[in-house]
């Protein structure tokens, strides 16, 4: 019997970082899933990119809030990458599409700012084992405040305008 489906020669394997398959483009994005995309990006870029983001949280929340969701968006991250079902994939920080995973995060964190904690929770576990995804979900609650403020922030909606940059593959 012959099969009715058949791939074309020469078609590559299945991508092995299926999770930086691009799924959209930055500026299509609201702010909040904006924001989170950038400072998951800019977290694993580490340095003064990772520095950004609590000078942002100061900047919205004061300095002991902005302090407290900088230690929590730091735990969420070491969570997140700790206990993912496979390489957490990301584009570089001046990308202007995103990946599925990041698009997961993204959603994750814009439920828990809208306080939907059931679709966080399923965005939480495309992303991570089971029985991380709920203690992330908790962890993001108390960051809800502080995407909703960076969203509102005059120039939120600005997005990286250089080159894109490779994929990367953060443990």
């Amino acid at each position: 019997m012959k099969m009715l489906f058949e791939f074309p020669a020469g078609t590559p394997p299945a991508a092995p970082h299926r999770g930086a398959a691009p799924v959209g483009m930055l500026h299509e994005l609201p702010p909040v899933e904006l924001a989170a995309i950038v400072y998951l990006r800019a977290w694993c870029e580490g340095g003064a990119a990772r520095q950004m983001i609590g000078r942002d949280f100061s900047l919205v929340m004061g300095e002991e809030s902005g302090a407290t969701a900088t230690r929590n968006f730091d735990a969420l991250m070491t969570m997140l990458l700790k206990n993912a079902r496979r390489p957490v994939m990301r584009h570089g920080l001046g990308c202007k599409c995103f990946g599925g995973d990041e698009s997961a995060f993204a959603n994750m964190i814009a439920a828990v700012t809208a306080q939907d904690h059931e679709d966080a929770h399923l965005f939480a576990c495309t992303l991570m084992t089971g029985h991380a995804a709920w203690p992330a979900v908790q962890l993001a609650l108390g960051l809800g405040q502080a995407f909703l403020r960076l969203a509102r922030m005059p120039g939120s909606t600005r997005v990286p305008t250089h080159g894109s940059e490779p994929t990367f593959t953060k443990h």
